[in-house]
This record gives structure tokens, sequence and C-alpha cells, in this order.
């Protein structure tokens, strides 16, 4: 988000690979492929990738996020407990999670994933920004939520969902 050359050079790491034989791409290297595939929005690319990986942590990390993208909240869930089991970052897992449940509208399980969180994950912007969305989301003090939006971007100033939830606060 902060600098656009470097999404150009995601899409031509990308054709690379694609340009080589099917041969020469190791279960780890179409897991990166996968994930880069993820990164520019070719997610069906992304999934083939991915399948064809080494089904490590971080492969069910991106199967996870692909799966809510899709919709596919169950299997989200489960591909980040999966995720989590094979040794991706357990707080990260649960960010993921929680964002899935309040997808599903399910809030008190998002707020329930949030809570069990502590340490230096409160301070992330990701951490920030999902806790805001999930008081929004249940209807909560949209000062409160404002609040939550403004210190994520203090952290980081160009995260994109703390910036449209700081956005779609404003509007309301």
């Amino acid at each position: 988000a902060r600098d656009l050359k470097k999404f150009d050079e995601l899409k031509e790491a990308i054709g690379e690979l694609k340009a080589k034989d099917e041969e020469e791409l190791s279960p780890a290297v179409r897991v990166k492929l996968g994930v880069c595939e993820f990164l520019v929005g070719n997610y069906a690319d992304s999934l083939a990738s991915l399948k064809k990986g080494d089904g490590g942590a971080l492969a069910q990390f991106y199967f996870a996020k692909l799966r809510a993208v899709n919709k596919e909240y169950d299997e989200a869930i489960a591909a980040y407990n999966t995720a989590q089991s094979a040794g991706y970052n357990v707080d990260v897992c649960a960010l993921g999670r929680a964002e899935v449940y309040r997808e599903m509208g399910r809030l008190s399980q998002s707020l329930q994933e949030l809570d069990c969180l502590s340490g230096a994950i409160e301070q992330t912007a990701e951490y920030l920004y999902q806790r805001g969305a999930t008081v929004g989301a249940i209807g909560g003090n949209p000062q409160e939520s404002i609040a939550l939006y403004e210190r994520a971007l203090a952290v980081d100033r160009n995260h994109p969902g703390a910036l449209f939830g700081l956005a779609l606060e404003n509007e309301r």
C-alpha cells in the first residue's frame, strides 16, 4: 500500500515463476507463488498453487484467508486451526478467526477470540482494527470503534481495514 512499485515487482515475480516448467517448481516454491497470487488478488490461481504446495503452516494460513474471501467460513476456521497446529503464529490465527466469526455474524465468538489475546499482539494495528470492527458490529459505542481505528492508524498509518473502518464510522 505504501509503494505501488512493489505491486509491479510482485506481478513480475509471479510471471517469472509461472514461466518455469512445472517440474522446476518445488512444493515450497508453489506456496510462495500461491501467497504472491493471493496478495495481487488472483484467488483462483492462488488456490491452485497452494494445493500443489507443501501443506505447511504458511500454506494452511493462506488456505484460511482464501476460504474467508470466498465466504467459506467454516472451512476458514478449520484452516486457521490447522495452520496454528502446524506452527503458524497463534495470535495471528486467532485474529483471523475473530475476523471470520465477525463476518459470520457470530460476534460474541469474535470478541471471545480477541479477549483471549494478550501481550504485544494487543498493540498491533491488526488487533486494534479487529477489535474496533467487532465493537462496531456489536453496535457498541461508535467513539470506542473510532478510538481503536485511530490507535491502529497510529501504529500503521496505511492499515486498509482501519482506514476503511474509520471512513465508515465518519460517514455514519
